[in-house]
């Protein structure tokens, strides 16, 4: 039997669902709404950017956000991990990834490392010729529902909560 190749996720895709650009939420959440039912991988340090980004927020955003976000995140078969001797070597040796954070390098170290499609709205790492054959479409929400009913409810009560590009600035 073939093994299941797992999806990569980052940040970007993550908090895409709240973001304040129409086209950019509506593939976070048709992503979300296809991939609901099977695992997908985030790094630990793609979680911690997610954090840094509602913890920069008013307490009132952070309440309602978090109780979406803590039960898609019981819900969904999201496997977290982190990187691998391998990836951390290969993040730190790749001479044509000077323009980008540490956290980008490993996440692109880790997509090539373990050879995994890529879902991101990164802009950088969508400019990377080396992660092309990896980059995944993201399949479009154009309306209805995206989560089934308890958990859609969640979501609609976290609307308040409205991510910019701006938002991502100091915690890469």
């Amino acid at each position: 039997m073939d093994e299941v190749v797992l999806p990569i996720i980052d940040a970007t895709v993550f908090m895409g669902m709240h973001h304040s650009e129409p086209l950019l939420r509506a593939k976070s959440l048709g992503f979300f709404n296809s991939f609901s039912e099977r695992q997908v991988l985030m790094s630990f340090g793609q979680i911690g950017i997610c954090d840094a980004i509602i913890w920069k927020k008013s307490r009132h955003l952070q309440d309602v956000y978090y109780p979406f976000m803590d039960v898609l995140h019981t819900e969904m078969d999201i496997q977290r991990q982190g990187y691998c001797n391998e990836v951390l070597r290969r993040a730190c040796l790749e001479s044509d990834w000077g323009h980008l954070n540490v956290e980008k390098k490993l996440l692109a170290a880790h997509v090539l490392e373990h050879r995994r499609p890529l879902f991101t709205h990164d802009q950088q790492l969508l400019e990377m010729t080396v992660l092309q054959p990896f980059l995944q479409a993201f399949p479009l929400w154009v309306s209805g529902p995206a989560f089934p009913q308890s958990l859609q409810t969640l979501f609609e009560q976290s609307g308040e909560m409205l991510i910019n590009q701006e938002d991502f600035l100091n915690v890469w």
